[in-house]
């Protein structure tokens, strides 16, 4: 345990010598190097959720790391130049590999990588000691239940009880819950352990989940809300211009800035659906995307988002 805390304070690299190098070879050298990394550790999950397509691959022969080929891809990600680590699954927190858990890759990603992060549905204890924690939660709730396998009283419990100091919402709009978002951000600002939340937009993958896609009439309506919540100090953390930008899906996405790794130990550099699905641009929902490819465009919106959500302390 005092091991595990030495490295929680030392081991990472220093953002603001690294991040400005990044950019440099970026914008200057040419070098296309990723920034961000989707790393899909397994695709077993303990809910069945109806907007997602990954824990229908449970059954996968290869649905599930080993230590060693996630030891390996992560090497990988970082000699191909990632700075920061996503982890997610399926349930990301379900991994194991004989006495390894995802606890252990946390803190062997943070020797190598300047932040790391996990995105899990919440329902098994928030400790995992990642720079960066985001629940999945897509309202209050009888709409969350719906759409997430009635896990929302399991949620709310471990966000009480979580001690992590960065725990976000991160919540996914679709047609069935779009009109309650001001309800889960009001939740949001009101609850202690949390310092915020993000949204996104249904994707459709065609691949088993439930069609929850917005209309564009509806995207635009959910987009000019989230605005307006914003504007009136409700804790909604994506940048005014990256949401507006994606009424239309009129920005520039620079997908070069992504690397994703999946359960299989496949790298493939490039959009987050690369590998994963038919890639459909105008259906795009995917907001942190956006903040990437605003971020390495310079918007000063999209670089406080980055830095408030991976950077801040």
């Amino acid at each position: 345990m005092n091991k595990n805390k030495e490295i929680l304070k030392t081991n990472h690299l220093s953002w603001p010598l690294d991040l400005p190098w990044f950019f440099l070879q970026r914008k200057f050298l040419g070098r296309k190097l990723p920034l961000l990394a989707s790393f899909k550790v397994t695709y077993r999950c303990n809910l069945t959720c109806r907007a997602c397509p990954f824990h229908l691959r449970a059954d996968r022969e290869e649905a599930h790391m080993s230590w060693d080929t996630a030891i390996g891809t992560l090497d990988s990600l970082r000699r191909l130049g990632a700075r920061m680590i996503v982890f997610e699954g399926g349930e990301p927190l379900l991994w194991r590999d004989g006495s390894h858990r995802l606890h252990d890759l946390v803190l062997y990603a943070r020797k190598h990588f300047l932040r790391v992060a996990v995105t899990t549905n919440g329902t098994l204890p928030l400790d995992v000691p990642s720079h960066t924690l985001w629940v999945s939660l897509d309202g209050l709730k009888d709409i969350h239940d719906y759409l997430r396998s009635d896990s929302f009283d399991r949620i709310c419990s471990n966000i009480e009880k979580t001690r992590h100091s960065r725990v976000f919402i991160h919540c996914t709009l679709n047609r069935r819950n779009w009109q309650t978002v001001d309800s889960l951000a009001k939740w949001v600002q009101e609850m202690p352990t949390l310092k915020g939340m993000t949204v996104q937009f249904f994707y459709p993958y065609h691949q088993g989940e439930d069609d929850l896609s917005l209309s564009s009439e509806d995207r635009r309506a959910v987009i000019e809300k989230l605005l307006k919540l914003k504007k009136s100090g409700l804790p909604i953390l994506n940048s005014s211009g990256r949401l507006k930008a994606m009424i239309e899906n009129n920005w520039a996405c620079h997908d070069d800035i992504l690397i994703n790794a999946d359960p299989d130990g496949t790298i493939t550099k490039g959009c987050y659906v690369k590998n994963r699905g038919k890639i459909n641009c105008g259906a795009c929902g995917f907001t942190p995307v956006a903040e990437a490819s605003g971020a390495l465009d310079l918007i000063p919106e999209s670089l406080y988002a980055g830095w408030r959500l991976f950077l801040r302390a």
